[in-house]
């Protein structure tokens, strides 16, 4: 009997268990479930954590970009404060230049000035000395002694050699004396510049000058230095001119060829 109660009350279990009806006690899982409200919070503390940190390392760099900024804005300031500066210095220069070059030029064309007035008065310093030396003759190779009379000597020379008669009494000389001082070592004789009281005697003594070829002794116009130096220069182009046959001469500091005046440019 007592089995059978005991297998009578398994029964009636078996049957509770299996009834659809009968609800069953939930069983509490550890995994949560997708949708469940813990899973849901978990998540969005999450994304609050990630966003968080984006804010953070995007607030940290933009500082970095900030203080870079700073940083650039510092140098644009002094490279602006600079840039006034050397702009500053530039004018200033440009003022001094521009006054520079004013008194430059000023001071240019005073120079040029100057220049041009010594020229012109030098040019009639030379004028004067060669209009002085129109009736000069120089003597060269004439014998040299201590005692001796320089015009006396020309005259001997233009009467015994030079062919002008009576030339003591027709041809007047101002004054004459050797050029230059005396030296010892001395194997030339110095040269006699002798000055005429009249030109036409000058001119008749020059003249007759070509008497002298085949002796040492030569006889040449007065000239000052610039105009020698020019007449140097022109000496070679008339012997060249005469050796072509042509009729050439020069007049103080002018070479003439044929008529027409010899320009050194052209040559």
């Amino acid at each position: 009997m007592a089995d059978k109660r005991h297998a009578s009350k398994r029964a009636a279990q078996i049957l509770n268990n299996f009834n659809p009806c009968t609800p069953n006690k939930p069983v509490n899982t550890k995994i949560p479930k997708p949708n469940t409200p813990d899973r849901r919070t978990d998540e969005k503390e999450e994304e609050k954590t990630i966003d968080m940190k984006e804010i953070h390392n995007m607030f940290s760099t933009m500082m970095k970009k900030l203080e870079k900024l700073d940083a650039v804005e510092s140098d644009m300031k002094q490279i602006k404060h600079s840039l006034e500066f050397a702009h500053a210095e530039i004018n200033d220069l440009k003022k001094e230049q521009e006054t520079t070059k004013v008194s430059s030029n000023d001071a240019k064309k005073r120079i040029e000035k100057l220049e041009e007035d010594n020229a012109t008065l030098r040019g009639k310093i030379v004028d004067i000395q060669a209009r002085s030396m129109r009736d000069n003759l120089l003597f060269f190779n004439i014998p040299e002694n201590d005692k001796e009379n320089t015009t006396e000597l020309i005259h001997e020379l233009l009467e015994s050699r030079m062919e002008i008669k009576e030339a003591r009494s027709n041809v007047k000389i101002d004054r004459s004396h050797r050029i230059g001082r005396k030296k010892e070592d001395q194997r030339r004789p110095r040269p006699i510049v002798v000055k005429f009281n009249f030109h036409q005697d000058r001119e008749h003594v020059r003249l007759n000058a070509k008497k002298l070829k085949g002796t040492n002794i030569g006889v040449s116009e007065q000239f000052p230095e610039e105009i020698e130096r020019i007449r140097k220069t022109l000496y070679p182009e008339l012997k060249k001119a005469k050796s072509e046959g042509k009729r050439a001469k020069i007049v103080r500091d002018k070479l003439i060829i044929e008529g027409r005046v010899f320009n050194n440019s052209r040559s």
